[in-house]
């Protein structure tokens, strides 16, 4: 299990499960700032972001922003000079349920960062959202759709990623599953191989199926919950069931670790596989805002 993890919640309510979408994802950016050698993480009572080397805008960000009307605008023009200044090529600007003000998004837009739900299709063809953002979704680990293992072809095996070998699989899956730039891909492989497989706070999963990578997911236990990112099959592969499992393994690989709940932020795609394993929606939506250095 990944060695991040820190407190387990193990009662909590809807309200508290839907902050908790958030909170893991927060607790992930922290992370990457800690076991990146270098990373930069800078956590204030009104904003939080970090910067670390990989180059992707993953790696460096901006959350959980409690700003209000009067100060929002000096900020955000203070914290986009500040990554400029650290030479960052870009970075999400996550907004969310608990984001303040309520017209941020029009805001950084203003500035020029493009809304990824809403405006992105051509940087990620294969992540479809709506422009509301991205839904949160919760699971009660022990009551899940087990049978779904049970469903995939008889030579599909799921894998903990330990070589550099499966690492690359791993690359080549998210960059046809995503149909993203292979840099974004490279970014997580790099971050891997620099932190090293014994010292990951995150595990990465690969599916094969007839010895083939077709599907990835990454868990990242924080926040006192079990999140998921990354998850993918590639196009051929999808239809039989494939991205239901290598959902769900990692997770309750987690619940047998002590983890009561799973959180995660879906695609379009990706919310009635989820809730085919036992996953619901809540109202929390994370939307994020790229922002290019010009």
């Amino acid at each position: 299990m990944p060695i991040y993890a820190d407190s387990i919640v193990t009662e909590a309510t809807d309200a508290e499960l839907s902050a908790m979408v958030e909170e893991n994802l927060f607790a992930l950016f922290r992370a990457m700032a800690g076991f990146i050698p270098g990373g930069q993480l800078v956590e204030q009572k009104h904003l939080s972001y970090h910067l670390t080397a990989p180059q992707n805008p993953m790696f460096k960000g901006v959350w959980q922003a409690r700003l209000n009307e009067h100060n929002a605008d000096q900020v955000i023009d203070q914290t986009l000079a500040w990554f400029r200044s650290q030479g960052a090529p870009f970075l999400f600007w996550w907004t969310g349920t608990s984001t303040t003000p309520n017209d941020i998004g029009h805001r950084l837009m203003a500035r020029g960062l493009l809304s990824y739900e809403a405006q992105m299709e051509d940087f990620a063809p294969g992540i479809v959202s709506t422009n509301l953002g991205a839904p949160g979704m919760i699971a009660d680990l022990r009551h899940m759709n087990e049978s779904v293992l049970t469903q995939t072809p008889p030579d599909f095996k799921i894998e903990t990623v330990s070589t550099p070998a499966q690492l690359e699989g791993f690359k080549q899956v998210f960059i046809t599953s995503y149909d993203i730039p292979a840099w974004a891909a490279q970014a997580w492989l790099e971050a891997t191989l620099t932190i090293g497989f014994e010292h990951l706070p995150w595990r990465i999963y690969l599916g094969t199926l007839n010895g083939e990578p077709v599907a990835t997911n990454i868990l990242f236990c924080g926040g006192g919950v079990a999140g998921v990112f990354g998850v993918g099959t590639i196009p051929s592969a999808r239809g039989k069931g494939i991205g239901a499992a290598i959902t769900l393994k990692p997770l309750l690989d987690a619940r047998d670790s002590g983890y009561r709940y799973g959180v995660l932020f879906a695609t379009k795609m990706g919310v009635p596989v989820y809730e085919r394993i036992g996953f619901r929606l809540t109202d929390a939506r994370i939307n994020r805002y790229l922002w290019r250095a010009g």
